[in-house]
């Protein structure tokens, strides 16, 4: 691919010239690549950049993440915006601790189960429905599945270090499985299902009577919910009690 190739020229000092032919060691020398919207579609190639660390591949046409299977030094990888459908090659970069996804087509999250050094994961905009493969990764501080078709949050419960938790635009009627998140700062359940606030109202009013280690500071976002009487009544103004700053 003429664009990945000028991309990775761009990082070689003494390769910029297009007409000196890139070595094997050259590869071997680029540790951080910034391709964002460079119109990249095929990766071969990639694969020799061994020492790669952090890569950004955001707005371009990629739908084959193959060449990069091998790349296990990749601490840091921006894929969003492109056409992903298969993340199955991402199985073995287990020193990942960044991962962006947002607006692919990625329908199964099970290459990431064994990712659990991840500290980040944004896959906002695709096709996710089961959330299982990350329930290992309890390391995760931020996780956005915004804009996706997740019903059951029941695999987050052991997930409960996240200061960011982005739901919005999902299925999602029962939050009881978000009660368990002690550390949370930002909590995105708009655009869903949700009806009753109840297993929230209790985690917070316990924490504001005890540890206060998250209802002080807990925005929480709730537009556009099919809120029970008792919610908008009661439970809204309880959360508030407990020092829950509600933001729509």
């Amino acid at each position: 691919d003429r664009n990945l190739e000028t991309a990775i020229r761009g990082v070689l000092f003494d390769k910029k010239d297009p007409s000196k032919p890139l070595a094997d060691d050259d590869f071997k020398n680029v540790y951080i690549l910034e391709a964002k919207g460079k119109g990249i579609k095929d990766l071969n190639g990639l694969e020799k950049c061994t020492n790669l660390q952090l890569l950004n591949l955001a707005k371009n046409e990629i739908t084959d993440l193959t060449p990069i299977k091998d790349l296990k030094k990749i601490q840091s990888l921006d894929l969003s915006k492109n056409q992903i459908a298969d993340i199955a090659p991402l199985v073995e970069l287990k020193g990942l601790q960044f991962l962006e996804l947002s607006d692919n087509k990625v329908t199964d999250i099970t290459p990431l189960k064994g990712l659990v050094k991840l500290s980040a994961l944004y896959m906002a905009g695709n096709q996710v429905t089961d959330l299982a493969p990350l329930t290992e990764i309890t390391r995760l501080s931020s996780l956005d599945v915004a804009g996706n078709q997740v019903v059951d949050l029941k695999p987050l419960e052991t997930v409960n270090q996240l200061s960011l938790l982005k739901l919005s635009g999902n299925k999602i009627v029962d939050i009881a499985p978000i009660a368990k998140q002690t550390q949370v700062r930002m909590l995105f359940i708009d655009r869903n299902q949700v009806a009753d606030l109840a297993p929230l109202v209790a985690a917070a009013k316990e924490d504001a009577s005890g540890k206060k280690r998250f209802a002080p500071f807990l925005r929480l976002y709730l537009k556009e919910n099919p809120l029970s009487e008792d919610a908008q009544k009661n439970q809204i103004s309880a959360l508030k009690e407990a020092g829950v700053r509600i933001e729509g």
